[in-house]
């Protein structure tokens, strides 16, 4: 598969870059430990949080702690006890899928 790479500048549209947070989210069953999306559209991690969205997606996520590492997880936000930002990045360059 093919990726391509656009750059993403800074605009005055009042919305803040596109970015990833590392993240800790908490379920009654396991911890993920993992980078989430922030989008162009949403100023802050809440706004992901609390979106219609019904899952959290997430990507290079280790569950309970553990060495293994999953590239994509999806969370059940009815699930989410508590999240924590580990970790908050400003993106210059955001990975785009080749059409």
């Amino acid at each position: 598969m093919a990726t391509q790479t656009a750059t993403i500048t800074r605009t005055n549209t009042g919305y803040s870059q596109a970015r990833w947070a590392v993240v800790r989210v908490e379920t009654d069953g396991a911890v993920y430990v993992g980078r989430l999306f922030i989008p162009e559209t949403k100023k802050r991690l809440s706004d992901v949080l609390s979106d219609d969205r019904p899952f959290l997606n997430m990507a290079d996520v280790t569950i309970n702690h553990t060495g293994a590492v999953e590239a994509f997880v999806a969370v059940n936000k009815a699930f989410v006890k508590n999240v924590r930002v580990l970790e908050e990045d400003d993106l210059k360059v955001v990975p785009l899928r080749a059409r």
